[in-house]
């Protein structure tokens, strides 16, 4: 199994525009990290929550050369909520757009997000 592209919700991706004027980061690189900060939650998302209607992420941009090691967290996580391998690419989507709003909450700027950074790091 591997990744398709992902679809933002319309929230995610003006979140993620708003993030990357506040630290000059890339979507992507948000994307990613916002991906670990929801794979990190106990619950599982629900897709339902989060529309279809905004920007579409290839896996090779979204990823970059961390692919193999994002779908081995991806499987990890779906083994864990006993979901079967073909969900693989919608609870990516559920999972990037839970974190980008998660994250989007706790950055300000550049700063925050190296705190945050340092912060999950001894978690």
């Amino acid at each position: 199994m591997k990744f398709s592209s992902v679809k933002t919700s319309a929230k995610s991706q003006n979140l993620l525009g708003r993030l990357k004027a506040k630290t000059g980061l890339t979507p992507n690189l948000m994307a990613r990290f916002a991906i670990c900060l929801s794979i990190k939650e106990k619950s599982i998302p629900h897709s339902e929550e989060y529309d279809k209607d905004g920007s579409v992420l290839e896996p090779a941009i979204l990823f970059g050369e961390y692919e193999q090691l994002y779908l081995g967290l991806m499987r990890n996580r779906l083994k864990h909520d006993g979901l079967a391998e073909t969900e693989l690419n919608e609870m990516t989507r559920c999972h990037l757009n839970r974190g980008v709003i998660a994250l989007s909450a706790r950055i300000d700027d550049l700063g925050d997000f190296y705190d945050l950074v340092v912060e999950e790091r001894n978690v």
